[in-house]
C-alpha cells in the first residue's frame, strides 16, 4: 500500500523490545520467536529501502543476519540476506563494499544452485556496472539475469528481465527495434497475467514509442516479437507467453495489439 513511514515506525517501535524477547519458553508457542523477530526486521529494512533510508536499512538488515548466524541459520539463508545491503551501498555509492557484497552472494548462490538467485545477483551487478558508467558490461550481465529467469520460468521475473534489458539497450545506444521489442515483451507478460505492475509498464512504453514519433520500429507480427527477443540465449518467449493465461488476448497477436492501442492512451 506504499505506507513506507508507518511501517518503518513502527518497527522501530518494537526494535528495543525485540531485543530482550527470549529465545525459548517454558510454554507451547504458536510461533518461532527468532521468525518473528527477523521477520519485522526484514520489514523494516524493506521500507527504509522504499524510503532511500539507506543507513537505516543496512542497520536493520545487520539485525536480521546477527539472529542467523546466532541460529546457524544456512549459508544459503545467510547470503540472501547479505544480499539485502547492495541496494543501500549503491545508493550510498559505497560501490567497492556493494561489489564485495554481490560477489560473496554470487559464489554462495553458485555453490547452492540456486537459479533464482543467481538472476537476481547478475541483475544486480548490472546496476552496478550501470551506476559506474559501464554500460555495455551492464548489458552482459542483463542479459545474463534474463536467461537465468527463464530457466525459473516466473512470468513476473522474466518480465522484469525483458524490461531491464530494454533500458539498458536505450542507454547505451542499442538497436532500437531491439529495445522496443524486449520492452513490448515485458508489457506483454504483465497484462496476460494481469499484473499490477501494468499501468506503470503501460506508462512506460507510451514514453518509449513517443521517442519515435510517427514510426516507432514495431515488430511486424508477434511472430517477429519473438524471434526478436529469442536471440538472448536461452530466452523462449513464444513458449513463455503459450503458459499464460488467456483471459485478456486468446494470442499473441492479439495481445500485442491490445497492448499498443493501450499504450497509445497512457500518459507520457
Amino acid at each position: 500500500m506504499g505506507q513506507y513511514e508507518e511501517v518503518l515506525a513502527a518497527v522501530e517501535r518494537w526494535r528495543p523490545t525485540l531485543q530482550t524477547l527470549p529465545e525459548t519458553s517454558d510454554q507451547k508457542e504458536k510461533v518461532t520467536p527468532w521468525n518473528v523477530r527477523e521477520f519485522i526486521l526484514t520489514m523494516g529494512c524493506g521500507a527504509a529501502f522504499c524510503l532511500k533510508h539507506w543507513e537505516p536499512a543496512l542497520a536493520l538488515n545487520a539485525e536480521v543476519l546477527q539472529s542467523q548466524i546466532a541460529r546457524h541459520a544456512p549459508e544459503l539463508e545467510q547470503a540472501r540476506t547479505r544480499f539485502n545491503d547492495y541496494g543501500p551501498l549503491l545508493g550510498l555509492q559505497r560501490y567497492a563494499e556493494a561489489r564485495e557484497v554481490l560477489e560473496d552472494c554470487r559464489a554462495t548462490f553458485a555453490a547452492e544452485n540456486a537459479v533464482v538467485e543467481l538472476g537476481k545477483v547478475f541483475a544486480a551487478l548490472a546496476d552496478l556496472e550501470a551506476e559506474l558508467n559501464h554500460r555495455y558490461p551492464a548489458i552482459t550481465l542483463v542479459h545474463t539475469a534474463l536467461r537465468y529467469s527463464y530457466l525459473t520460468g516466473d512470468p513476473e521475473d522474466c518480465a522484469g528481465g525483458h524490461f531491464n534489458l530494454a533500458i539498458w539497450l536505450r542507454r547505451a545506444g542499442g538497436p532500437p527495434a531491439v529495445a522496443l521489442a524486449h520492452r513490448l515483451a515485458a508489457v506483454l507478460i504483465l497484462f496476460q497475467t494481469a499484473s499490477g505492475r501494468l499501468p506503470s509498464a503501460l506508462q512506460g512504453l507510451a514514453i518509449h514509442l513517443a521517442d519515435f514519433i510517427p514510426n516507432p520500429p514495431l515488430p511486424a507480427d508477434f511472430a517477429a516479437l519473438c524471434e526478436i527477443v529469442e536471440q538472448v540465449e536461452g530466452v523462449r518467449f513464444r513458449d513463455l507467453f503459450e503458459r499464460l493465461p488467456k483471459d485478456q488476448a486468446a494470442d499473441g497477436d492479439a495481445a500485442l495489439q491490445q497492448v499498443l492501442a493501450l499504450a497509445r492512451q497512457a500518459p507520457t
